[in-house]
């Protein structure tokens, strides 16, 4: 089985958070612009304030390459309640709101009567769907179907940052945390494949393992192959790495990899493994607790597929012929 584009995020994000810097997303450099930090969300309580959406893209791209701000867009059609509950629900958050007003350039793309030409150039087709622009108008990353404002939250703070770290590591291509920090954005959007020369290049500029980047980074590329599928290949990487980084603060996460891709291709018992690896080597581990969780699902799942395996089988009544079969002439 395919390890699903979900699966990747949640696997990558753990390590990539790790004594690592900004989290964002996955783009193209572009854009010589100066790049302000995102303004955070704030705590305290606000009235409603609505998104300031524009309807114009053409110009909100020129707004974005001006501000160095990312363009949000939001592919909408009120035929879909996913899309009316994601315009009344996660955007009318004052928290959320404010955020998007302050960091993005947000643009509400309406295909109530029909695809726009925008749609068709960014072949959508589910709603709703965002799609990020950096400031140079590329795409950055896009996310299919409705989310809370706890998911949204996270994903708009790593977006919002990416500007600034594309910056950075154009200015300093030769600098590791600058070559770092993009490769760690990239891979906690799910988008390893787009992180991996930066990752390579952050490896190179670690040999001796300079603030543990170099184990980091290599953790990171192990799973590249997740992206397109190849989870063998993923699992032999981690095995490469753990050989090659017994000692290193990721074990641990390197062995929930494990499990996890296992998990996800259907090989329960061997996944459970692993996961009894961490409780019983890592118990103290930030990994530990989410392995017993793990252990839960896999064992609720063995059990429910034995049950449905002992659980005889009813007996299908013979049905009549359709059609009665004509009395057979004597011989003779």
């Amino acid at each position: 089985m395919r390890a699903t584009a979900a699966v990747l995020l949640t696997l990558v994000v753990f390590v990539a958070g790790a004594r690592a810097g900004p989290a964002p997303g996955a783009a193209q450099e572009s854009a010589e612009v100066e790049v302000v930090k995102p303004r955070p969300f704030s705590k305290k309580k606000k009235p409603p304030i609505p998104v300031a959406w524009r309807s114009d893209l053409d110009s909100a791209r020129d707004e974005a390459a001006r501000t160095g701000r990312c363009v949000l867009l939001f592919f909408y059609a009120d035929w879909s309640q996913p899309c009316r509950w994601m315009k009344d629900g996660t955007f009318a958050n004052p928290a959320v709101a404010q955020f998007v007003n302050r960091n993005f350039i947000p643009v509400r793309v309406d295909d109530s009567g029909g695809a726009t030409p925008a749609t068709k150039a960014y072949h959508v087709r589910v709603y709703p769907t965002l799609l990020f622009l950096d400031p140079g108008g590329k795409a950055l990353h896009m996310v299919l179907g409705p989310r809370p404002p706890d998911k949204v939250a996270p994903l708009l703070k790593q977006v919002a940052e990416l500007p600034a770290l594309m910056v950075a590591r154009k200015h300093k291509p030769n600098d590791l945390e600058a070559n770092f920090a993009l490769g760690n954005a990239f891979a906690i959007l799910g988008q390893l494949k787009r992180g991996e020369p930066y990752l390579e290049r952050a490896a190179e500029l670690a040999p001796k393992n300079e603030n543990g980047r170099l184990s980091q980074a290599r953790l990171l590329l192990a799973v590249v192959p997740l992206e397109d599928g190849k989870s063998a290949e993923a699992l032999q990487n981690i095995e490469m790495y753990l050989k090659q980084f017994k000692d290193a603060p990721e074990v641990p996460v390197a062995v929930w990899y494990q499990g996890t891709i296992l998990f996800q291709d259907g090989r329960l018992e061997e996944a459970r493994e692993y996961f009894v690896k961490i409780l019983r080597t890592f118990p103290t581990h930030r990994k530990a607790y989410e392995a017993d969780k793990a252990i839960e699902a896999i064992d609720a799942r063995l059990k429910a597929k034995k049950t449905r395996k002992n659980k005889p089988s009813t007996p299908t009544p013979e049905q009549p012929d359709a059609q009665p079969k004509p009395a057979k002439k004597p011989v003779g």
